[in-house]
């Protein structure tokens, strides 16, 4: 039997996966989720837009690092 096969039961449910800072940041400021979960998406939401500004300032600078 494979790894991913759950007979007599329900496959679980894959994990949301956040394409764009944006949408961390929505989960961030969602109040209906506890608290510890907020301040992670929140971590996300910053790292994602780190890397945005990196990533333009690299494209803008492409001789300096």
């Amino acid at each position: 039997m494979a790894e991913h096969e759950y007979p007599g039961a329900e496959a679980p449910e894959r994990p949301f996966v956040a394409r764009e800072a944006h949408e961390c940041k929505q989960r961030a400021e969602d109040e209906s989720r506890p608290t510890g979960d907020r301040m992670a998406w929140a971590m996300l939401a910053v790292a994602a837009e780190l890397h945005i500004i990196r990533k333009e300032l690299r494209r803008s600078n492409p001789g300096r690092r």
